[in-house]
């Protein structure tokens, strides 16, 4: 424990207790949904403290103000940064470090002063022997709607009998654990998630998504945790739980184990005095300025908390005038209805290269043009953007869909690829990245196999799209049914979605048209490597239509 830090101050923290176990006083806040300034929040504390912490609470939205007045080191835990990444990038630049539950080499790319991996916790629970285990697989979680592959998952599962429970807290969530030998997981968007300690803490055997990579370091592989990639590797690891009970419980004994030693709460408030000792500096001045702008402008256009247009406008308006800024500000005109200022900051961004070059900048310029029908100002910004940036004039975009492609290729390639958990409405907001780009232009041509292709491959590398990828995927097999390359991609996303016999199906069928267009060989060779265990060929061999493995030397 970092000996100079003998009093936090925690903004929604629910650690108070474990601080208060390791010796350190807690002075608790806990300010309503809105902005609040820290040094006015600290003022009427009974002392100052030595470190401030400030807890992600996703019921109850806090933005700190003048961060960089605290008289000590500041530290934000992000706590769902998978979903809410890009709002916190700029909000991670205030305060002296940053903790997150996932992973945070992000954080420090984004420019965080210091980011460490402080992740979910789990509690003291007795464990309780699998032969008084009634259920075999338990699940707590919610689904909904919006959770299409949730619910394959839930569906897939119920086959299985698999408990579903949606609402459980306390005694309630104790007793769902401890009730089941295995906990199967579903992650949203490829996150470390609070069921994998939920479970371990009551001895449930986890049965996790292996996303990230880094969560093998949280609980062994095959020793204290089983881990997997699509429903055909889940399916084998609850085939051998069922067949080997002892060990399984001898594995879900050791994850146990392991929240014990390494995953309390005591061990998560000692990683955050560590990297309060160890903080570096907040951004200041008019760097603070823009990044507080930008989060409130994010959080605004999220819908994530509802401000004034005119409390951004004000924030933005006193930042220093950066493409983000500026492109941020056109959003915030456009979505007010006022015509002259988006097209007043189009002509000062024109008329400054650095500003015309940028891509940020260059696409909310043009595509707010678009928006407000002045093809001259959307063809102006591009060309500004043609010249600041040297690229080689190899088309004419004729219109808005045209534009839209062009900014998607142009902000993929400065790696602007997406912004997970942000709920883009592209009647309302201008894009800002490339699947943005590319959602509003299949919205103006949804017939467009070109920009399906062009999704898909942004969203391969996003975790937990496979579901927005199957409908892109299926309409680009529907109008070439030759292509079996794209029907095996299919098959490979309904497999990672719980869609077994969905994904089997599709995978036979680009067998069946890669064989009778003479490339059997080639779909096997692309086969293997997609399946490296032979988990998928011997799914495929059950179904007695196995296609044809690689040939030799192939």
């Amino acid at each position: 424990m970092a000996a100079r830090i003998r009093t936090v101050c925690c903004i929604h923290s629910n650690l108070a207790p474990a601080f208060t176990r390791l010796g350190v006083k807690v002075l608790c806040l806990d300010p309503p949904p809105g902005t609040a300034s820290l040094p006015e929040l600290l003022a009427g504390l009974p002392q100052p403290p030595d470190c401030v912490i400030h807890q992600e609470h996703l019921g109850r939205r806090v933005v700190l103000t003048d961060i960089e007045a605290a008289p000590c080191p500041t530290i934000f835990w992000a706590r769902d940064p998978h979903l809410n990444f890009f709002w916190q990038r700029h909000y991670a630049r205030l305060f002296s470090a940053v903790a997150s539950t996932q992973p945070p080499a992000p954080f420090l790319e984004a420019g965080a002063a210091r980011a460490d991996w402080v992740t979910w916790h789990g509690i003291v629970r007795p464990f309780v022997p699998f032969a008084n285990r009634p259920n075999a697989l338990v699940f707590v979680g919610r689904l909904t709607p919006s959770r299409q592959r949730r619910q394959c998952f839930a569906e897939h599962l119920a086959r299985r009998g698999l408990i579903l429970r949606q609402d459980a807290f306390g005694p309630d969530l104790d007793a769902a654990y401890a009730d089941a030998r295995l906990a199967p997981n579903e992650c949203i968007a490829g996150e470390v998630n609070m069921r994998l300690f939920e479970a371990a803490s009551r001895g449930c055997l986890p049965v996790s998504e292996r996303t990230p990579a880094e969560v093998a370091e949280l609980f062994v592989p095959k020793r204290e945790a089983l881990y997997y990639d699509d429903v055909l590797e889940l399916d084998d690891h609850l085939r051998f739980a069922a067949a080997r009970p002892a060990l399984a419980e001898k594995m879900a004994l050791a994850a146990h184990a392991a929240v014990a030693a390494r995953h309390l709460p005591e061990h998560r408030a000692a990683g955050l005095l560590a990297l309060a000792e160890n903080a570096g500096t907040g951004a200041r001045g008019p760097e603070a300025a823009a990044a507080l702008a930008l989060t409130l402008f994010s959080l605004r256009r999220s819908g994530q908390l509802a401000l004034p247009r005119s409390q951004v406008w004000e924030r933005l308006a006193a930042a220093p005038p950066t493409p983000e800024i500026l492109a941020a500000s056109i959003q915030v005109a456009l979505s007010a209805g006022d015509r002259e200022a988006v097209l007043a900051m189009a002509a000062q961004c024109l008329a400054r290269p650095e500003l015309a070059a940028d891509v940020r900048c260059a696409a909310a310029c043009c595509l707010a043009a678009c928006r407000l029908d002045d093809t001259r100002a959307a063809k102006m910004a591009w060309l500004g953007f043609m010249a600041g940036s040297a690229k080689k004039r190899t088309v004419n975009p004729a219109g808005a869909h045209d534009y839209l492609l062009f900014f998607a290729a142009a902000l993929e390639a400065a790696g602007h690829l997406a912004a997970p958990g942000m709920p883009f409405d592209p009647q309302v907001h201008l894009p800002g990245n490339a699947a943005e780009c590319l959602v509003a232009a299949k919205i103006l041509r949804p017939d467009c196999l070109e920009t399906d292709r062009r999704l898909n491959a942004i969203l391969r590398r996003l975790p937990g799209t496979q579901i927005e990828r199957i409908g892109l995927l299926s309409h680009r097999s529907l109008h070439r049914p030759d292509d079996w390359t794209t029907g095996l991609e299919l098959g490979l996303a309904n497999l990672r979605a719980f869609r077994r016999e969905a994904g089997l199906g599709e995978i036979l069928l680009a067998a069946a048209t890669a064989e009778r267009l003479g490339q059997a060989d080639r779909f096997a060779r692309r086969l293997a490597n997609a399946d490296p265990e032979g988990r998928l060929r011997a799914a495929l061999a059950e179904t007695g239509a196995s296609p044809r493995t690689p040939s030799p030397g192939g």
